[in-house]
């Protein structure tokens, strides 16, 4: 009987166990369907996040004017007065570029524009653009110039091939220099020491944008450069010379010269005589839309073949019409004669024209 009972007893506390066995193995179940609730939803957050990450887009190339704020110095050369005040491009058979030169209504504001045209299919060379500083402030104040500011307003006018294949409308590099004939002859003391160069590079500027199809910067250079006497003006000089040159680069960029302004060497403006009235020029039409965005008629299609075969018909066209009798464009440089090379409408070409033919006047 006692044997039976222990047996019996036994038994009941071993279905005991395994009911709370059971027990603890249905109250786990929750926790673990939770811990894998969490995993999923770590997963699909932070799948989300690098989703968001990867898909950020560039913004749209605008132009960027980083003068809008600063004043026009005193006494400056704004083109207001349509003229180019005695500009030209340098020739000699260096690497200077041919060019156009062109005054444009730059958004109502007036600039020299510089375009410059590819030749034989490579990438575009140095145009020099000159100023005759003689003539602009007058023989006797050469001596005195400290400094000179230039502001530039620069616009891509064809695609930058980048490296991975694709390509973008964009400034890219802007580099390039201010400089001058300084003094007729070079000139040295009694020991032979040089106390005046014939030419100086007065600044060597280089900014960019690889982003934006348009910006503008302010140039300004002291002079003598270097602190450097024998780089100064001399003294009585109306061959004396500002010359401003950008270097060589692949993609087609108009730059914009405007705001010259030169002081003396105690900060003072030094005022213009040259007589723009009686220099005019014609003034075209140019620059971004009204949303601020680039205007696609300055867009240049095409490859450097056919850029360069667009310029050779414009030559020829443009000598046809010198026979014709149209004496201004006879009377223009080489350079000068293909204006219409960076031409892509008749409109186009017939401004160039006739900036060509102010120029003469």
């Amino acid at each position: 009987m006692k044997t039976t009972k222990l047996l019996a007893f036994l038994s009941a506390a071993a279905m005991l166990g395994s009911v709370t066995a059971c027990g603890k193995a249905e109250d786990s179940a929750p926790v673990q369907t939770t811990a894998a609730a969490t995993a999923a939803e770590t997963t699909v957050t932070t799948a989300a996040e690098t989703t968001t990450v990867t898909t950020t887009t560039k913004p749209d190339p605008v132009f960027v004017d980083e003068l809008k704020d600063k004043e026009i110095p005193v006494g400056a050369i704004t083109f207001d007065t349509p003229s180019l005040y005695t500009a030209h491009a340098m020739g000699g058979g260096g690497d200077e570029a041919p060019v156009e030169l062109s005054l444009v209504d730059f958004d109502g504001d007036k600039k020299l524009r510089v375009r410059v045209l590819r030749q034989d299919g490579e990438d575009f060379q140095v145009p020099k653009i000159v100023f005759n500083l003689g003539e602009l402030i007058g023989a006797e104040n050469t001596g005195k110039i400290g400094h000179i500011s230039v502001d530039f307003t620069t616009l891509a006018r064809e695609e930058w091939q980048n490296d991975d294949g694709t390509a973008s409308v964009v400034v890219g590099n802007f580099l390039g220099a201010l400089a001058g004939n300084i003094a007729k002859e070079k000139g040295k003391d009694a020991d032979g020491n040089l106390t005046q160069n014939d030419w100086a590079t007065h600044k060597e500027f280089s900014y960019q944008d690889w982003d934006n199809f348009g910006h503008t910067w302010r140039c300004e250079a002291d002079i003598p450069a270097l602190m450097v006497a024998s780089n100064g003006y001399a003294e009585n000089n109306d061959a004396a010379t500002l010359v401003i040159m950008r270097w060589g680069q692949k993609n087609a960029v108009d730059f914009y010269i405007d705001n010259i302004s030169i002081l003396d060497k105690e900060g003072k403006a030094i005022p213009f005589i040259y007589n723009a009235v009686q220099n005019p020029a014609e003034v075209v039409k140019d620059g971004k839309d009204s949303a601020g965005k680039l205007d696609s008629s300055v867009i240049v299609s095409g490859t450097a073949a056919a850029a360069t075969t667009a310029a050779a018909t414009a030559a020829a066209v443009g000598s046809t019409t010198a026979a014709a009798g149209t004496t201004a464009a006879a009377s223009t440089t080489a350079a000068e004669s293909t204006t219409a090379a960076a031409s892509t409408t008749a409109a186009e070409t017939t401004a160039a024209a006739e900036t060509t033919t102010a120029k003469a006047e």
